[in-house]
């Protein structure tokens, strides 16, 4: 690898769509010089793969907010249901901590919370992994 290699990488890796003829014109090289410099580059497992990362799944943290007359069976079914729930004294009663494959599921556990008799409101926190 020599100076020319190592700015290749880095424009690549601050913008990875950027187009060979746009990196040839940065370097004052042509597009050919790139297109196989980038080809050695992956050749020699300097560039291991050409990918696209998409979440593997999305956390969510919902706040639940529950009617004190219903607490202790909307804790209950509540524990039933999901492994980390978390009790709070204050604004938020419960914290419940969960794993979906897409916001679509997360969303849809959501609202299945929002259902339980008791539950007056939700909050959901998202964290995409």
């Amino acid at each position: 690898m020599d100076d020319k290699d190592y700015k290749i990488l880095s424009i690549l890796k601050e913008n990875s769509r950027k187009s060979n003829m746009d990196i040839a014109r940065e370097l004052n090289v042509t597009e050919g010089t790139i297109r196989k410099r980038i080809a050695n580059l992956y050749k020699s497992g300097i560039i291991k793969k050409f990918t696209i990362e998409t979440p593997s799944s999305i956390e969510g943290i919902i706040l639940v907010k529950v009617d004190p007359k219903r607490a202790t069976t909307v804790i209950n079914t509540l524990k039933k249901l999901y492994d980390e729930i978390y009790e709070f004294s204050g604004s938020i009663d419960i914290s419940i901590k969960l794993s979906k494959n897409s916001l679509d599921e997360l969303n849809s556990e959501v609202d299945n919370i929002r259902n339980i008799n008791g539950v007056l409101n939700t909050d959901t926190m998202v964290r995409l992994k």
